[in-house]
């Protein structure tokens, strides 16, 4: 139906003359359509071609002329009405293609669009369409994105706290997950699940994934099992990763350790520990005394001589006498390992002796031994995260499921950040080992909620600890392509999150902002966004977002449904004083009556 002609094109930016002012419906082969409106699409020709446009203002000309508002008296507009069009692609051959290669002429014919036309700007042509909610301005459309191209790729979900974020990020993966067959091994997705929302039947019912409720707060064996996993097969760089080692200083140590440990036995290590008494290197002999005394039987017998710089006795027990130095091995007595010293805890006695090396050596003891008491807390919390099973791959913790919750909010703060950088780096070398120099055999996902909260950056302030877990997801931002392995995040600070990481997402899915930095932080890294869809982001209610990327032809605005109650994450707004709110009259009887 035509209902206005081009009447002038400035670049991407349209005018056009509507012949009348419309009313909000038309009728068209006997069936209402929406009548053109704010935000809605028009077509001109040009060829054989049909431009599609979109409405992005409307005013009067008289007033334009005038540049007054129209007297109160005014039955009804007097000059003509003016729409201001943006172009976003064009039709060709019954596919719609976005970008600029065909612009308006003036003078042609602006006409409504077909539902066949509709179809091709809300839909996809690629193998699987995915439904992901209703257009924004016009409910009667559903919009369809290429499932392919959006969950082969880095997707990032953005919103203020209560825009319905979580459940975009939920809807997604539950979406996704109905495309292929349960149970299929290429399709792995790992949640990391930082405050505890996503249990229970959360994105898919419960019996359809693997929930890991991992907790740092109690002895090891009282909690839930871990995660499967083979220890004793951690890689050096596996091991750098949990320690937090820096690249320059303790990395080196870290691999000289890892390697004596593999390659030696306790006896060497008792060797080299009586030797060093011999040869009077107080560095090691305190390391070993004040972080592994538990570990080494007979270590609390010596007592140093600063003056003489030499080890004695400092009490007779045994079969020694108090004073004794020691000379020669055969001074020594028995000095042993203790029998309940596990493998891992064999790790740290000789990540010990290399730290003393390190020192020994002339390396600022300082910047080396941060890393004794943090081996120490990790190897003590490795029995609470992990459940060792020697010669098991890393596919064993999805049990023949698609999805594995890590749920981490019982979790330490060091835990909190090792585990997720941990699992994320193991699956990089197990992608980069299914690949081979083919091309990727399966598909990961890693899924982090509140990632702001794991993945924030600050210029000014350098965390070790912190820097190290940046390090990994960043490589799998910008090298996971290749090997299968995407990053799914959803945060309220966009702009606290690295940069790298932000840059890198190919399809986005942005609720309401209201703060300036998140909004620049958008404005910078979308490219597919124009000012116009971005001065309406705090302005977006619950639900509803823009979606922008390369699984859709051009930036849309959505509203995301809301999944069934059940398979909602736990992150809905608190109800007080509803039916079942938790101040309600009923429920304040109850605790009364309790």
């Amino acid at each position: 139906m035509k209902v206005g002609r081009v009447t002038k094109v400035d670049g991407i930016r349209v005018s056009a003359t509507f012949y009348e002012r419309l009313q909000p419906f038309l009728v068209k082969n006997g069936k209402p359509v929406v009548s053109p409106r704010i935000n809605s699409f028009v077509k001109t020709g040009v060829g054989l071609d049909s431009v599609i446009c979109q409405i992005v203002g409307e005013h009067e000309a008289e007033f334009d002329k005038t540049n007054t508002v129209a007297k109160a008296d005014q039955a009804a507009p007097v000059g003509a009405f003016v729409v201001d069009l943006e172009v976003r692609g064009h039709i060709a051959n019954g596919i719609f293609k976005g970008g600029l290669r065909c612009l308006p002429i003036v003078g042609a014919s602006i006409e409504t669009l077909g539902g066949d036309e509709l179809a091709m700007l809300y839909s996809s042509h690629g193998a699987k369409p995915m439904r992901i909610g209703r257009s924004l301005f016009d409910e009667t459309n559903s919009v369809y994105i290429d499932a392919g191209k959006l969950m082969a790729s880095h997707i990032g979900v953005f919103g203020n706290t209560g825009s319905g974020k979580s459940n975009t990020l939920a809807s997604i993966i539950n979406k996704y997950t109905q495309l292929f067959a349960q149970g299929n091994p290429k399709a792995r997705i790992i949640v990391f699940d930082l405050n505890n929302e996503y249990g229970g039947d959360a994105i898919v019912p419960y019996d359809q994934k693997v929930v890991y409720h991992l907790n740092t707060r109690v002895p090891a064996g009282t909690s839930d099992a871990g995660i499967p996993l083979d220890v004793d097969a951690l890689s050096e760089d596996s091991w750098g990763t949990i320690l937090r080692a820096t690249q320059k200083t303790q990395m080196p140590i870290v691999r000289r350790a890892f390697y004596r440990w593999k390659n030696s036995t306790q006896n060497d290590f008792i060797a080299e520990l009586r030797q060093s008494l011999v040869d009077k290197r107080n560095t090691l002999f305190f390391a070993l005394r004040n972080y592994c005394e538990s570990l080494v039987v007979g270590i609390e017998d010596f007592s140093y001589n600063s003056v003489t710089q030499s080890f004695y006795y400092a009490k007779t027990a045994g079969g020694h006498i108090a004073g004794r130095y020691i000379n020669a091995d055969s001074d020594i007595d028995t000095i042993s390992i203790a029998p309940s010293v596990t493998h891992l805890e064999e790790f740290y006695l000789f990540l010990t002796i290399e730290v003393a090396r390190a020192a020994e050596s002339g390396i600022n003891f300082e910047f080396v031994q941060p890393l004794l008491p943090r081996a120490k807390a990790v190897i003590r919390d490795l029995g609470k995260l992990f459940a060792h099973s020697a010669g098991i791959p890393l596919s064993a913790m999805f049990r023949n499921k698609n999805i594995a919750v890590i749920q981490l909010g019982d979790v330490n703060s060091s835990s909190r950040e090792m585990l997720p950088s941990l699992l994320a780096d193991l699956v990089m070398q197990d992608a980069a080992v299914a690949k081979g120099n083919g091309a990727p055999q399966q598909v990961t996902t890693l899924v982090i909620d509140e990632a702001h909260n794991l993945l924030g950056y600050d210029a000014g302030q350098s965390d070790l600890v912190h820097d190290s877990t940046l390090r990994i997801f960043e490589r799998v931002i910008k090298e996971g392509r290749k090997f299968g392995v995407f990053l799914c995040l959803a945060s309220q600070r966009p702009s606290d999150i690295s940069p790298t990481i932000t840059s890198q997402i190919h399809n986005y899915f942005i609720h309401k902002l209201v703060n300036p930095n998140d909004i620049e932080r958008i404005r910078r890294t979308v490219s597919f966004m124009g000012e116009g869809s971005l001065a309406m982001l705090s302005a977006l209610g619950q639900g509803e977002c823009i979606v922008s990327g390369p699984s859709l032809y051009m930036p849309q605005f959505v509203y995301i449904e809301q999944l069934n109650k059940d398979n909602q994450p736990n992150s809905s707004d608190l109800d007080l004083f509803g039916e079942d709110g938790i101040l309600s009259e009923s429920s304040t009887t109850q605790e009364r009556e309790f």
